[in-house]
């Protein structure tokens, strides 16, 4: 009869523990990337929409509509950054990112 070693010496349930964190570690981040993808859509869609309806207007609405969708798009970023994921030119194309959005990622408002 032959006896092979073990191949884990630690607690079971230790091991199982730790990979049900880092399942539900991975399943939140893959969500918070989802829900930051939509917040992204969401306010692009908000100043295309205005785009549309003022066309050529430039007022203080729109700039503050081009600043959200900037803070949305960063936010973005960060997390796909989290997720191990790079933040190249594919995502401002795959995501129709206008170039005054992208100039405005990484600034914020003043809050007074």
């Amino acid at each position: 009869m032959s006896v092979r070693a073990p191949q884990f010496f630690g607690s079971p349930s230790l091991q199982s523990g730790l990979s049900a964190l880092e399942y539900e570690i991975a399943e939140e981040r893959a969500s918070a990337l989802g829900r930051n993808g939509r917040q992204v859509e969401a306010s692009l869609e908000k100043l295309r929409k205005w785009d549309a309806d003022h066309a050529g207007k430039v007022e203080a609405k729109r700039l503050d509509l081009v600043q959200e969708a900037a803070e949305a798009v960063w936010g973005l970023f960060v997390q796909r950054e989290l997720c191990g994921l790079s933040n190249g030119p594919d995502v401002a194309k795959d995501y129709q990112i206008p170039g005054e959005v992208m100039a405005k990622v990484g600034t914020f408002r003043r809050s007074e």
